[in-house]
């Protein structure tokens, strides 16, 4: 009987992982909107062009306070690999993404299997599979979503140095270097883990001998080495930019500034936790935080494996290392800063019902195997809900096969004459049309478009959701010109406008 709870749990724990994950990949009807153009516009520039890159995307895309700080350049590195398998087919960006999904469930459950055994490993790794915010990192290209893999092998890393001090020393480096090599995907994540492990390394494990931070540091300093020598190469740039936040465009530190921020981490922190697994209706989501962490907190002080104990003080630092970076700031934090916060209440709530199962307190064992039950439930009527969806969704203007058809459309109804596209897009930069024109357009019929306002001429619009009729401004002010031949809007939704060049 338990041989066959074994395998119908790791059946479940395959479904759900594949279902919600793989609708893209099977579809071949991607998201493809600013940040995957923006994204392979750099890999093509990698690959394509030779331009070696030592930065990734600037943080905040560029509208962050801070000037002149970027993400690490491995995102794009990694995304150069399926870029040239494919021959610069985005679809590749998409394999890769469902593949650090994949890996991210694999590597959850082999640190839950360590901590709670065989049945807490197959928990945390159905809760994994679940999660809507991990879900939604394993579909569509974007430069966080590659950080999962490497946070969970910061957590495996420091579950070695916290059970055997035997090699303490090699995965001490191991786990300082994955901490710091997140920040390629996101450095709102990896600045908060590199914190945390620092803390753990001198007030929970009390570490003295100075070697071990010696190599804690070497792994900081090897992750971060783009950064650093980019910096070199350019003049110190996010010094200044760090400077220039703290000291030149300071925002003054008032009561309310001081009362907004605190309510803003708090409802941030809030929406992260319940955010981290499926919602269901009849659990009272106001009060689920403040239960669990007390729950938590009660399992904690009678856990007796000393062990156990250090690895969850690890796992409790993490939140509080993030508030305190986002405290700090006075800039707007969002939720995929903290991704590694998904994980760490995944594996905490594995832990409070492997915990009660263990101390026998049956009535709240049953209430969380209840509640677990519920949230796996959802996640079934979720994962099967969303694949019907969106395996069928045409997606309009924000997915692939629209951005395909519109430049079918305009190639077919050019009938072989030299043409030129003028785009227009509501965040300004049009950087996967670009990427679209030069990948899919050029290829196909063998044309590359002019940018100018002569001859045959399309105006390719893509409306803003919010603001229809936002592009009637960028009609009078930047076209102007051209006779207007026809105008058609397309079933994707996007307007298409030919004209002659006056």
């Amino acid at each position: 009987m338990k041989k066959l709870y074994i395998f119908l749990l790791t059946l479940l724990v395959i479904f759900l992982s594949l279902v919600p994950r793989v609708t893209d990949l099977l579809s071949g009807n991607y998201l493809f909107s600013y940040d995957q153009g923006r994204d392979y516009l750099a890999v093509k520039s990698i690959v394509v062009d030779k331009k070696l890159t030592l930065i990734g995307s600037e943080i905040g895309a560029g509208m962050a306070y801070f000037r002149g700080i970027f993400h690490g350049p491995f995102h794009y590195y990694f995304l150069a690999v399926p870029f040239i398998l494919l021959n610069g087919d985005p679809y590749g960006g998409i394999v890769l993404t469902f593949l650090y999904g994949m890996l991210a469930v694999i590597f959850s459950f082999y640190l839950g299997k360590k901590l709670f055994g065989l049945y807490g490993g197959l928990m945390v790794a159905l809760l994994v599979a679940i999660s809507p915010p991990l879900i939604s990192s394993s579909r569509f290209v974007w430069n966080s979503h590659g950080a999962v893999v490497f946070i969970l092998l910061a957590f495996i890393c420091v579950y070695k140095i916290s059970f055997n001090k035997k090699y303490m020393g090699r995965y001490i480096f191991l786990a300082a270097f994955f901490s710091g090599f997140v920040y390629n995907f996101q450095l709102a994540i990896a600045i908060p883990m590199c914190l945390a492990l620092f803390i753990y390394s001198a007030l929970i494990l009390k570490i003295k001998d100075y070697k071990l931070y010696l190599l804690l540091f070497i792994g900081f300093f090897l992750a971060f080495s783009p950064f650093f020598l980019f910096e070199i190469k350019h003049d110190f740039g996010a010094l200044r930019g760090i400077t220039e936040y703290s000291f030149e465009n300071k925002i003054p530190l008032t009561s309310k500034l001081i009362e907004r921020i605190t309510k803003e981490r708090i409802g941030l922190f809030q929406y992260n936790f319940l955010d981290t697994f499926p919602r269901v209706s009849y659990i009272n989501t106001d009060v689920s935080l403040v239960v669990f962490i007390g729950i938590y907190l009660y399992l904690f002080f009678l856990e007796r494996d000393i062990k156990i104990k250090r690895y969850l003080s690890y796992l409790g630092i993490l939140p509080l290392s993030h508030f305190f970076i986002l405290y700090i700031l006075r800039t707007t934090a969002y939720v995929y800063f903290l991704i590694d916060l998904n994980f760490v209440y995944i594996f905490l709530f594995a832990y409070v019902i492997v915990s009660a199962y263990r101390n026998k307190n049956n009535f709240l064992y049953f209430v969380l195997i209840v509640v677990f039950s519920a949230l796996v439930a959802q996640g079934i009527k979720s994962a099967i809900k969303t694949f019907q969806y969106d395996y069928q969704d045409y997606g309009g203007i924000a997915k692939i096969i629209g951005k395909k058809d519109l430049i079918d459309f305009i190639y077919k109804n050019a009938k072989g004459e030299k043409f030129g596209v003028l785009f227009f897009s509501p965040p300004i930069y049009t950087y996967p049309y670009n990427y679209i024109v030069w990948w899919y357009g050029s290829r196909k019929y063998h044309y590359v478009p002019h940018q100018e306002k002569k001859g045959l001429f399309y105006l390719a619009i893509e409306p803003d959701g919010s603001k229809l009729w936002s592009y009637n401004g960028w009609l009078e002010t930047v076209i102007k010109t051209g006779k207007i031949i026809e105008t058609k809007t397309l079933p994707s939704g996007f307007i298409v406008q030919k004209r002659i060049g006056e």
